[in-house]
């Protein structure tokens, strides 16, 4: 669910100063814990689905607010306005004793970090291990064609499906990138390699998906010709690490893909060098709000939203970080394929700070989107996006999608740091995701019954919806999204 107000405290949000004022402020507050004291899986749990409530809460009355004005009442604008306005300072108050809260559980400072490390570094060795056999020649691979007709977020998520896939059958992914349409020299261009000792295989011995335990090499094929499914497709997680991943993160299935996107951006000691170099010549620095808008390419695809509705976000959450910082500078790293938006964004919001890259001539070019320029322009983008501590986007966009996935890498939990001006978070060709009821509920305008404890399946966007569970289990849409809690998909997977 999104994030509306944008009260998500971070390390990175605070000065120093200010950090250590509210350190100071929680252990001057509240009795120190337990020397080994960890917040349990419970608390946990309740606690993000208090914070998530609320949040739907404020949207609640917000919207009918709004509805109330616009019908013919006798309400004038200043008093809507602060109505409005104090609505939402109490949630972010509201917010904010909740992130005391979880400050409380377990010295999150030290537990979640430390855990968050730990568990990324286990995942890592995996997937090192995976690509990395005994044996090449005699080891089982994956073979995927990296170049397939669509964009760079599009492509790098076929990737992913492909590695996940890999991982699921304890196959060596074997990735071919040659003549790939952003660079001729291929995936190295930027990135490292998917192993430095394997690599090669015989296409005289390849099997079509999904073959059988004594295929050498098998093909995975395109996005939409996946049949049958793997079970470990996103946003599933391996059974092994579920009960800590539960613990430690919002979003359990999302960090798990953010562990595939860590492993492939790996990049090369000149593009870090570069991205050093720019990070510091366009002053990145923190509080910050990454905004992304998409626009050329995607006008036939998703509806259109104005920059106001981007920077309506951006406001809800610098407006949160005022509550301790009334001089907190309003600063955005802003990345589109349209030109206009820069100028735009300057022209309407002088009392914000913005960063951006100069686009060169080939980037903002439909006609040479392919190119390695583009390429290393999105690699930044998305690098950027990914190290703000809050973002606004359209998950309609792989790219935007592929930004949040990426934020997995930098923060211990990320997951409900972001607003979607459009879909929730989805993964194409991924598997169906459920809720359970927390309550009975009924609504006799739409003859709906539901029972607590009954599995409801949330709205499915992608391709290849399984035939099997259509009419199987009641649809979430007509129902209150606070009734229901979200079920992580956890598989058997055995680790490499």
């Amino acid at each position: 669910l999104p994030s509306p107000l944008g009260f998500q405290v971070d390390s990175q949000a605070l000065t120093s100063d200010q950090a250590g004022t509210t350190e100071r402020s929680l252990k001057s507050d509240s009795p120190a814990p337990a020397s080994d004291c960890e917040p349990t899986l419970d608390f946990e749990v309740t606690r993000r689905l208090l914070e998530t409530n609320l949040r739907d809460t404020y949207f609640f009355f917000s919207n009918h607010l709004k509805q109330l004005y616009s019908s013919k009442t006798k309400m004038n604008q200043e008093d809507f306005n602060n109505l409005q306005k104090e609505g939402a300072e109490r949630v972010r108050v509201l917010q904010y004793d909740l992130w005391r809260l979880s400050q409380m559980g377990g010295k999150e400072g030290s537990w979640r970090k430390r855990e968050a490390e730990d568990l990324s570094e286990e995942v890592q060795q995996r997937l090192h291990r995976l690509q990395h056999p005994h044996n090449c020649a005699t080891a089982k691979k994956l073979f995927c064609n990296l170049e397939v007709g669509c964009g760079f977020g599009c492509q790098f998520h076929r990737l992913i499906h492909c590695f996940m896939a890999a991982y699921g059958k304890n196959r060596t992914l074997i990735v071919n990138s040659a003549g790939w349409r952003y660079s001729p020299n291929g995936w190295e261009t930027v990135f490292q390699p998917f192993s430095e000792t394997c690599t090669n295989f015989s296409m005289k011995n390849i099997t079509n998906w999904p073959g059988t335990s004594d295929s050498q090499t098998v093909r995975f094929p395109p996005f939409y010709t996946i049949i049958p499914m793997p079970e470990n497709m996103p946003l599933a997680i391996p059974k092994d690490i579920s009960k800590r991943l539960i613990r430690l993160h919002g979003r359990p299935g999302v960090w798990w893909v953010g562990q595939f996107v860590k492993y492939l951006f790996r990049f090369q000691p000149n593009i870090k060098e570069m991205l050093k170099k720019k990070e510091k010549s366009i002053q990145f620095q923190h509080p910050i709000v990454g905004v992304h808008v998409r626009r050329t390419d995607k006008r036939s695809e998703a509806k259109y939203h104005y920059v106001k509705e981007y920077m309506e976000q951006v406001e809800e959450y610098f407006a949160g970080l005022q509550i301790f910082n009334p001089n907190v500078t309003r600063r955005i790293y802003l990345s589109s394929d349209e030109p206009k938006v820069f100028e735009e964004v300057k022209k309407k919001y002088p009392q914000y700070k913005i960063l951006y890259q100069t686009k060169s001539v080939e980037v903002v070019d439909l006609a040479k989107r392919f190119t390695e320029a583009s390429l290393i322009d999105l690699v930044a983008d998305l690098y950027f996006l990914s190290r703000t501590d809050y973002i606004v986007l359209t998950f309609s966009s792989n790219f935007g999608r592929l930004a949040y996935e990426m934020m997995q890498i930098w923060s211990p939990d990320a997951s409900g740091k972001f607003f979607s001006l459009d879909t929730p978070y989805f993964s194409h060709s991924g598997r169906p995701n459920f809720a359970r009821m927390r309550f009975f509920h009924q609504d006799r305008r739409v003859n709906l019954t539901i029972q607590e404890g009954e599995r409801v399946m949330l709205p499915y966007i992608g391709h290849n919806f399984p035939k099997e569970l259509k009419g199987l289990y009641k649809s979430s849409e007509k129902i209150p999204p606070y009734k229901m809690e979200n079920l992580v998909d956890v598989v058997n997977l055995s680790s490499p």
